[in-house]
Order: structure tokens, then sequence, then C-alpha cells
């Protein structure tokens, strides 16, 4: 007999609505039933999670994460990049893409090996789908904590890493206007990566030029990005109003309340429906640590009051979770539970094109739950139907 899961009584979360009372059936690694209501009695033996008075949904799908609980994706080794992804099972994250920064040829390198391996291990925690590439490809002055010495332009003779990591790189954060970009988002498209514009300085035609060559979405909107300015006596669009206003591009937004002021959330959500929007945590190491002295790459951090701030006086990464920006969508942004959690689990993966088998709870679909109390705390994780983490 095939190994079975119930989850009996939960309230289950749909990108619509919610029902209550429902019973989920898992089989091996995929949802097997759905019930509301009555549904079929457990053969003996066979294990039961009581999710009665709490929420049951689609695991989160963190599209922008560095690091997590001491672990970060430049430590370079699969030891850390599987300890990122079991801390942020802890708040639900099922699947997530390590996330690099700006650095020497053999640190991407090595990270991206270490990301590679990670992606075939079997482990107690979110699955790594690959790799999110941040830097080099980034502006100088919207670097952010990306360390000068390491921001250039692309080159095709250099960046051997680039394609010998192809498999596991999912994700490529660029600034359009850098020499030999708008070929490299061709290139990137042509190999099945998801390009991304960011950390750039780039106005309204040149974004229109790099949706034409394949970019499709945008890192941390309203951080590191060209807004609305003047041209002379004329206003002009910069990356982030451009972002709102196009139906090709989707978004990310660290909804911290620290990156991106959560008022602003509900106007975001206007802009582009909640189909167009994900949650991303855009964490550090420092995630579940005490405040203190940290490292992002090359820049020392401290870690005061919520925030994590470089040497240099910026925001460096976050230490929020996926469950943490969920409770900040619906509490503090006043958005409806279906809608916030959609735009942490289906909306990711559809930007990812992983929506076939991820983000959502439907027979058929990966068995990625997450079960919430009534206070949209994490009391426990399934990754393809194994518990990972139970409170």
């Amino acid at each position: 007999m095939s190994k079975r899961l119930w989850i009996r009584a939960g309230t289950l979360i749909t990108p619509r609505t919610s029902c209550q009372q429902v019973t989920i059936l898992v089989e091996e690694d995929r949802i097997a039933g759905l019930w509301p209501g009555a549904a079929p009695a457990p053969c003996p033996g066979e294990p039961v999670l009581d999710a009665d008075g709490q929420f049951v949904g689609p695991g989160f799908v963190d599209l922008h994460v560095h690091g997590g609980g001491g672990f970060d994706t430049m430590d370079a080794t699969t030891e850390a990049v599987l300890g990122l992804a079991a801390f942020h099972a802890r708040h639900g994250s099922t699947s997530l893409l390590p996330s690099t920064v700006a650095a020497s040829d053999e640190e991407i390198h090595a990270a991206l090996a270490a990301v590679e391996e990670a992606m075939g291990t079997d482990s107690p925690g979110a699955r790594v789908l690959g790799a999110h590439v941040e830097g080099p490809f980034l502006s100088h002055g919207k670097r952010g904590a990306h360390a000068a010495r390491h921001v250039r332009p692309p080159n095709r003779e250099r960046d051997t890493w680039l394609f010998e990591h192809q498999a596991a790189i999912r994700r490529l954060t660029l600034a359009p206007e850098l020499p030999g970009a708008l070929e490299l988002i061709r290139q990137l498209r042509q190999m099945g990566i998801l390009v991304s514009l960011g950390h750039s300085a780039a106005d309204e035609a040149l974004v229109a030029e790099a949706i034409l060559a394949g970019a499709g979405h945008v890192t941390h909107l309203f951080n590191a990005m060209s807004t609305l300015g003047k041209v002379g006596a004329v206003r002009r669009l910069g990356l982030a109003e451009v972002a709102l206003v196009r139906d090709d591009l989707t978004v990310e937004v660290i909804a911290d309340g620290f990156h991106f002021p959560l008022a602003l959330l509900p106007l975001v959500v206007r802009a582009k429906g909640a189909e167009g929007v994900a949650l991303v945590t855009d964490a550090m190491r420092a995630a579940g640590l005490p405040d203190g002295r940290y490292t992002l790459g090359e820049m020392m951090v401290t870690v005061q009051g919520g925030m994590a701030i470089s040497d240099e006086g910026g925001l460096a990464g976050s230490i929020a979770t996926m469950d943490q920006l969920l409770r900040n969508a619906v509490q503090r942004a006043g958005q409806p539970l279906a809608r916030a959690w959609q735009m942490a689990s289906l909306t990711p993966a559809r930007i990812l094109s992983a929506a076939d088998h991820l983000g959502e709870v439907a027979v058929g679909k990966t068995a990625d739950l997450v079960i919430l109390d009534p206070a949209l705390q994490v009391v426990a994780t399934l990754v393809g139907g194994q518990v990972v983490y139970r409170r």
C-alpha cells in the first residue's frame, strides 16, 4: 500500500475563497483527495494531522532569499544551502531560490555548484528549485548592498559559470542599461531562465527594450531602481512606475515594513492584481538570529530593531520570513487572507512556470502544504507529503 497521510477538519485557503472543515488525503508526494464536510475514514494505522480550527493552504514559494538561520548561499556549501532551506521551512516555505550576491567569478561558481548539489539532495527542508543570480550585472548607482568592486557588465568570455551551471539557474537579476545586457537577456530567455530587472537606473524606453528582449519580472519593487523623475521640463517614468503599468511584467515586494511601506501594498495589488505580485523575503543569514553583526557577501551588516543595515548605511536584505510577510499583508496592509496567500504561493509558482504542480491545493498537485493557527503562525509544514516541521 502506498504511503498515506490525512489532514482533517482544516479551513482550506484557495486563491479565490476559503472552505471550512476540509479533509485532505496525501498519497506519496501528491494530493490524492479533497473532501468538504464528511470524508472517508482513514485505514487503521494511517497517520492523521488534526487541523481543526486552523488554516491549511499551499506552501510558500520564496523567489528571493539569501540566507537564514545562520546560513548564506554565498557560504558555497551544500550544507549551508540545505540549512537555510530547513530554516525557512519552519516558517512555511516549501520551495525557494537561494540567491547570490555580486562576488568574484570563483565565488559565484562555488555558490552555484552548491545550489546544484542541493537540488538533488533529499533533505528535511524547503525544496531548492534552483538559484537566483543577483549580481554582478548591476548598476553601480543602484547596487544597494552589493560590493562595488564586483558590480560589472556581462562578459561572455569571462562568465563561464553562467553556462556551466545553466541547469541550476532559474532566475537572474540584471540592469538592462549595462553594455551587453539586452543581448544577454535574449540569450537567457532561450536558455529558459527567468530574467528580472533590478538594481537599475533604466528609463521607460530601455525597460521596453528589455521586455521585448525577454525580461518578465522586476526585483524588489521600489528598492534599488529608477523612479519618476524629470528630463528637462518633462517627467519620465522609471523602472518602478513601468513595472506598475506594464501587464507583461510581474513584480515582487519585500513586505517587511522597511523595504516597502505596507500602506502601498493595496495600491500595488490594485495595479497588478494578486496574480502579478509575489511576496519575497530577500532574507539574509541573520533571519531567526539575535541582533548583532553579520555578513552579506563581503558586506558587514548590523541587525537591530528588525532591520539589517550595511556599514554603508543602506538596507542589506531583510530578516523576514514568508509567514511574517503573510501576516503583514493581512494584519497591517488589510489584504484578504486568500489574496495574501496567493501572493506567497501560487503567484510566485506561476512566475517560475511551476504552477502545474506547485502553489495550489488541488488533486494531483504536489503535496507542499502549510498549516497556520488563527494568528497565522506556522503549525506544520509539509514538503512532498513529508512533514518537515511541526510545532
